[in-house]
């Protein structure tokens, strides 16, 4: 159908950012002039996400609209920092595709790729170990990418994962900086966090994306959600994982691995998409 094709469109990483008034010369606002509004899909605290058709070409689209108004420079400076981000990076599988932005009514508008869901442990059941293995393959894909552009998350959690077309991809760049400390640092969800961000030390920033993946898959593998504080949490931080009946040895061995509290110690992406474990994954990848 034309919707399944529109909305499988490779996303065109050459765009910049446009710079066209967000409101025409006849006062109509863009977004309600390109998009018809189909639902609200999701709300976070800086910004609300909907399920939009672009009526030109009638492709399904989400786009994120800031909550609040951005008056000054440096609100729209940080507002920004996403969009400047994503611009950089440029396209990948397992990143969510960005498309275009602008200011209307002094919110930030940005059109995204739209995925079927985000990962949750609220309400879903817990992770299957053939898609636990799958989501640690495709998301460390991501990371690798974004890493070797010298870019961090900061913020990898089940929230922020998204499947489209059964393909993991990451999303929500809100909280990225530059691995070389050269840009502020913002922390994400602190469930998520390694001890070194609690106390914070910056010197491995892409090691805190190895520590928060790990912490995310063992979530969903669980089916509860991870402490916010107290023992638990602590526990967690020094590197005392439950173990997780029914899975491999070598996988959960893995998981620990990423969690440890020392950011040195911790697997790279890369070596982690080395792992033995991933065989089968990598010579399904080759193939295609």
């Amino acid at each position: 159908s034309l919707q399944i094709m529109c909305t499988c469109f490779k996303v065109n990483n050459t765009q910049s950012l446009r710079s066209s008034p967000s409101i025409g010369a006849d006062g109509l606002s863009r977004y309600r002039t390109d998009f018809h509004e189909i639902e609200q899909i999701g709300c976070g605290n800086f910004s609300v996400v909907f399920k939009v058709l672009r009526r030109i070409e009638g492709c399904l689209y989400a786009v994120k609209r800031s909550i609040k108004q951005l008056h000054n420079d440096m609100d729209r400076r940080q507002a920004l920092k996403e969009v400047h981000t994503l611009v950089a990076l440029g396209n990948h599988e397992n990143i969510v595709g960005y498309f275009t932005s602008w200011f209307e009514t002094e919110k930030l508008f940005i059109q995204m790729e739209l995925c079927d869901r985000s990962l949750s442990v609220n309400g879903d059941k817990p992770l299957e170990f053939g898609d636990a293995l799958e989501l640690l393959y495709q998301i460390c894909k991501g990371l690798d990418f974004i890493h070797g552009r010298g870019v961090a998350h900061l913020d990898v959690k089940p929230d922020n994962i998204y499947v489209r077309n059964g393909i993991y991809k990451l999303g929500d760049f809100g909280c990225a900086t530059l691995i070389d400390r050269s840009l502020a640092i913002e922390e994400g969800d602190s469930r998520y966090m390694p001890p070194e961000m609690l106390n914070e030390k910056h010197e491995h920033l892409d090691k805190v994306d190895i520590f928060s993946l790990g912490a995310a898959v063992y979530e969903l593998i669980r089916g509860t959600p991870l402490p916010v504080s107290g023992h638990q949490f602590a526990s967690l931080r020094e590197g005392k994982i439950s173990l997780l009946p029914g899975h491999p040895m070598q996988f959960q061995s893995l998981i620990k691995s990423m969690m440890d509290p020392d950011p040195v110690r911790r697997p790279s992406a890369k070596e982690i998409l080395g792992h033995p474990i991933f065989e089968k994954l990598r010579n399904a990848s080759a193939k295609k």
